[in-house]
Order: C-alpha cells, then sequence, then structure tokens
C-alpha cells in the first residue's frame, strides 16, 4: 500500500483499489475498486475507523474486505466492534492500550495456546468446539458472534466470559479452579458444567432452551438464573456462593450438597422438590406467590444448622428434615404448608404461626421449639413421650394419646391422608418402582 498526502488523501491498495480522504480534516473515507467505483463510504478520524457503508446497498465480497483488512492493518488504523463484526475481525487488546486485529484463521491459531489478553472480541468464528488453553488469561472474552457449539474452558483459567445472545452454543465446560464469570443469557445452551474450586460469576436470564445445570464441589460466587427454564441444578459439596432463582421453571429437583455456607432465595421458582444435603448453615429463602405452584417439597439431610424461610412460600406444602437440626424455620404466615417432620433430635425453632399446617411431627430426643399459634388447620402435633418440647399455642387438644414411642395431640376430629406419614425414601422408592414397572 503507498499513501500520497496532499489535500487529498490517497491510499493506493492492491487491485486497482484506493481509499480516498477528501480533506485532511474530512472524516470521510471512501473505498473504490479498479474501475473507480464507489463501493464503500467509511467514518474515520485521526486514524480511527468507526463505520462501513456499502454503498448504494452494494454486498462486499470476501475479497474486498480482505483487501480492507489489510489496508486497516498495513496504515495503522484503529476499528471498533462494528467494523469488526462487518469484516469479520476480532480484537485482541493488550497491556497498554496496544490492538491487534485478527481474522478467522489467525484467531483460531491464537486459540490453539495459552490465551493472554487485557481482551478478545470474536467477530468472526466457526468452529464445533473450541477450547480456551490451561493457565490462560483474559480480562473480557466477548464470544457473542462465535458459531460454536461447545466451549471447553481447562484448568486455572482467570476469564471472563461473555456469550449472550449466542443462538450456537449448546455446551459449556469449565475446568477446575476457574476464576472469572459466565454470562449466557437469551443464548441457546443446554448443558452447563462447573468443575471444583470454581470462583465464578454465573448468569442467565431469558433463556432460549432448557438447560442442566452442574456445579461441582467448592462452588463461590454469584450465580443468578433469572425467566428461563432448566432440566435439572445440582451443585455438590461445601457450596457458598450467592444464588438468586428468581421467576424459573424446571423439569427436574434443585440440589445443594452437603456443609452449604450460602445464600439461596428462590422466588417464583416452579419445581417440585428442593433438595439440601447435611450440615447445611446457610440462609435459605422461598417465596412461591403464583396459582398453580401446589404441591412443592423440601428435603433436609441431617444437621442443619441455617435458616429457611418460607413465610412467602405459598406452594410449598411439605418440609422433611433430618436428624440433629438446630436451625430455624420461619413459616409464620404460610399458607401453604401441610406437612412439617423432623427426625429425631431435634434442637431449633419452628414458627408455624398462622399457617395451614395440618400435621407437624417430631421424633425421638427432640427438645426443640414449636410456635402454633392461630394454626386453624393444624389436626395432629406429633412429639417424643419421653423429652419435651416447647410447645406454643392458644389451642387445646380434644384428644391426647400416646405410645411407648409418641405422644399425639389431636386438634381437629378428621383423619389426615396416608401419605402425609410415609417418610421420603419411601415414596421415592415407591416412585422409582413404579416407573420402572
Amino acid at each position: 500500500m503507498t499513501a500520497d498526502n496532499n489535500i487529498t488523501t490517497f491510499y493506493k491498495l492492491e487491485d486497482g483499489y484506493t481509499v480516498t480522504r477528501l480533506d485532511a480534516r474530512d472524516c470521510t473515507l471512501i473505498f473504490r475498486d479498479g474501475n473507480h467505483d464507489i463501493v464503500a463510504i467509511m467514518d474515520g478520524c485521526r486514524k480511527s475507523l468507526t463505520h462501513i457503508n456499502p454503498y448504494k446497498e452494494r454486498r462486499l465480497n470476501s475479497r474486498e474486505k480482505n483487501i480492507l483488512f489489510r489496508f486497516i492493518r498495513s496504515a495503522e488504523f484503529q476499528i471498533n466492534t462494528d467494523v469488526a463484526d462487518f469484516l469479520g475481525l476480532s480484537i485482541m487488546r493488550l497491556s497498554g492500550g496496544r490492538e491487534e486485529y485478527l481474522n478467522e484463521q489467525e484467531l483460531k491459531k491464537l486459540l490453539s495456546g495459552r490465551l493472554n489478553c487485557v481482551s478478545l472480541y470474536v467477530g468472526r468464528l466457526r468452529m464445533r468446539t473450541v477450547k480456551i488453553a490451561a493457565y490462560s488469561r483474559c480480562g473480557g472474552c466477548t464470544l457473542v458472534n462465535a458459531k460454536i457449539k461447545k466451549l471447553i474452558v481447562e484448568n486455572s483459567c482467570d476469564v471472563l466470559l461473555d456469550l449472550r445472545d449466542n443462538d450456537s452454543i449448546e455446551a459449556v465446560r469449565i475446568g477446575e479452579n476457574f476464576s472469572g464469570s459466565l454470562n449466557l443469557s437469551r443464548s441457546s445452551v443446554e448443558s452447563v458444567v462447573l468443575n471444583n474450586n470454581c470462583r465464578c460469576d454465573l448468569t442467565v436470564a431469558e433463556s432460549r432452551r432448557c438447560f442442566n445445570l452442574i456445579i461441582a464441589d467448592v462452588y463461590s460466587g454469584n450465580l443468578n438464573i433469572k425467566d428461563s427454564c432448566f432440566h435439572g441444578i445440582e451443585i455438590g459439596y461445601y457450596c457458598y456462593a450467592v444464588i438468586n432463582l428468581v421467576k424459573n421453571w424446571g423439569r427436574r429437583d434443585i440440589s445443594i450438597g452437603d456443609s452449604f455456607r450460602g445464600t439461596l432465595n428462590l422466588d417464583d421458582v416452579e419445581v417440585y422438590t428442593l433438595n439440601l444435603g447435611k450440615d447445611c448453615k446457610g440462609k435459605i429463602s422461598v417465596a412461591s406467590r403464583n396459582i398453580g405452584s401446589e404441591g412443592r417439597e423440601i428435603h433436609i439431610d441431617d444437621d442443619f444448622a441455617g435458616t429457611l424461610d418460607l413465610q412467602n412460600a405459598s406452594g410449598i406444602e411439605r418440609i422433611d428434615v433430618g436428624s440433629h437440626a438446630r436451625g430455624r424455620f420461619n413459616l409464620l404466615g404460610n399458607h401453604g404448608i401441610k406437612v412439617a417432620k423432623f427426625d429425631k433430635y431435634f434442637n431449633g425453632y419452628a414458627d408455624f404461626s398462622n399457617s395451614s399446617v395440618e400435621y407437624v411431627s417430631a421424633d425421638y430426643g427432640s427438645s426443640g421449639d414449636f410456635v402454633l399459634n392461630d394454626c386453624e388447620q393444624l389436626v395432629l402435633l406429633e412429639l417424643p413421650r419421653y423429652k419435651n418440647s416447647n410447645i406454643v399455642t392458644e389451642k387445646k387438644p380434644i384428644e391426647i394419646a400416646g405410645d411407648s414411642h409418641s405422644l399425639y395431640y389431636r386438634y381437629r376430629p378428621q383423619y389426615l391422608p396416608y401419605s402425609y406419614f410415609v417418610p421420603f425414601y419411601k415414596k421415592v422408592y415407591h416412585n422409582l418402582k413404579g416407573i420402572f414397572s
């Protein structure tokens, strides 16, 4: 490329193509072909190209786009993302503010090794599977335009990944010891897997497809899913993340592993069962105000020492709590709850005031506090015979019966469904038996 600088700036390109600027103070560049016909008019001042307008709706072919790319590189012009999208280029920003522009072949070569840049904007990339090599570093990696099916991030990467509005991506696999973020809003993702020890802010809003989310052990960060459909969500051991699920629906359960230490907020989430593992010390808050969300259940394993707030969870009908629970259970004013069962050695605090609970039970060795004021639907309270629990209620039982194991306080003369008394594991067994038969 050669350039003449007079009143008119004139760049001679290959194959007879030219770029001219009529006045050195003007911000308009004209791209012409070998016949001197106008191909495009470009906006650019001070070595910065901001927009390319094909002349009279002419379509630039790949050869003409490559000529412009070589012109930009040799004349040391800077471009923005609009120009990068138009020419199918990628922008890599390095330390010190320096930028490099890559075509698709150069980008593929770059991704074959370890990534180390301030940011990477992908203007064009067509691959079935893209791997980001282990120990890569990138402050912002924008993959909106990438036509890929699967993204694999290998171990120990520090990357901010943006796949918003990507209509090609189907699967994302994040390796161990990942630090960064992942935004999959309005994408077509179907499967997301994060391996052990990830510190990741994960965002999904308005997903185009139902997806599976599996997060392994020791996860931290912020997990936000809104207005989306998921097949199931499974999170492993020792999670101390802040999890917000708002206006979602799922086909399978939400399961949180042992030793949960974070915060879980579910607001109008349509899923049948929430399962919490052992030794939970986190805070769980559920709100379900949608009509038709009844029949939901919460199952908590042993040694629960956190807080469960179901005050606004009108769709929750049943909670099953494992042994040695000592946490706080707030069901004040809950008009969906029917059954609450606590396993042996319960020593926590449960407030059912002004709720619709019908059956409450606590097993051997329990000595916790039960507040049952204004529980007009309460039929039966079952407590261990030889350990005193603190019961706060203005109601008097119409009958008290007992056996060698429990005392039964009956408050209304009616019989409860058999399903209220069936342990959770037996319900699961019968359901599986029915499926396989």
